[in-house]
């Protein structure tokens, strides 16, 4: 059994930098992070944390964590106003001793391709869900981190855990194609990197028939299931060719015979559309 989410984001294209956690000797602080991606991603294991994106400020509890869309205006605070920079003593001009330091927030980055907006529709701040309670992994993540710093050789290991982290602001924030749980073993098999299965394959033990399937993925979608497993599988031919990609060298690498067919399968392609209004 396949994975729809995990498809999707595989598909879209995801890098996450492991993070930094912030120091600071004063509790009130404002960092306005220079992520380097599309997005920035901050986790805190102690305290609550702000976090401002143009108008919008949102609360993230300790044990949270959030996926920010990068802004001129987007920063990071331990408190909704906005206060200095956070540094440590040995920035300051006069001896201190650290009263506060580490602070339990982690900052990194994150970059998602080029359809992302499409794809995985999130909001500018995404958090984990339920708002205001913390999340088991970003807690266990946010620990082992703690953990391995100071030793020898663990980038990758603390790389792995920062992935953990956006990746539960991602799950905790699906796509609205994948909100409709009566399709979710029906997409995780339409969205195998495979595909070519019949619809008998898709409701395969699915109690639903093809009618209704088609119903129920028009309702939600604006597709047919026909129409989202093409939509799908443009999704890496699309991000190679925005990246730059030679399309000679991205038809051949999809399985196109030529390039012009493989901009007539594109032509075809239609995107979900979720906002559609349901029947009454």
């Amino acid at each position: 059994m396949g994975d729809a989410l995990r498809a999707l984001i595989d598909a879209v294209g995801l890098e996450v930098g492991s993070g930094q956690e912030i120091r600071s000797d004063d509790d009130l602080w404002t960092l306005d992070p220079d992520p380097g991606g599309t997005h920035a991603w901050v986790a805190s294991l102690r305290r609550p944390v702000w976090v401002r994106h143009d108008d919008t400020l949102v609360f993230v509890e300790a044990g949270g964590a959030a996926l920010v869309e990068q802004h001129p205006t987007m920063s990071i605070g331990s408190d909704p106003e906005r206060h200095g920079p956070p540094r440590t003593a040995s920035s300051y001009d006069f001896p201190h001793e650290a009263l506060f330091a580490d602070t339990g927030v982690v900052v990194g980055s994150a970059s998602l391709g080029p359809l992302a907006a499409e794809a995985l529709a999130l909001p500018p701040i995404a958090t984990t869900q339920p708002a205001g309670f913390p999340s088991a992994d970003v807690v266990l993540a946010l620990r082992h981190v703690g953990h391995l710093d100071g030793g020898r050789w663990h980038g990758v290991q603390q790389d792995a855990l920062a992935r953990l982290v956006v990746t539960t602001v991602l799950h905790d924030n699906p796509p609205p194609l994948l909100r409709d749980n009566s399709l979710a073993r029906v997409l995780d098999r339409l969205f195998e990197p495979a595909g070519g299965h019949s619809t008998a394959d898709l409701l395969d033990g699915v109690r639903m028939s093809p009618r209704t399937l088609k119903r129920r993925c028009f309702e939600t979608t604006g597709c047919t299931q026909a129409q989202l497993g093409r939509w799908f599988r443009s999704l890496g031919v699309r991000s190679a060719l925005t990246r730059g990609d030679r399309p000679a060298e991205v038809a051949a690498r999809f399985g196109f015979s030529t390039t012009a067919s493989m901009r007539r399968a594109l032509q075809r392609v239609h995107a979900p559309d979720t906002d559609i209004p349901r029947p009454i």
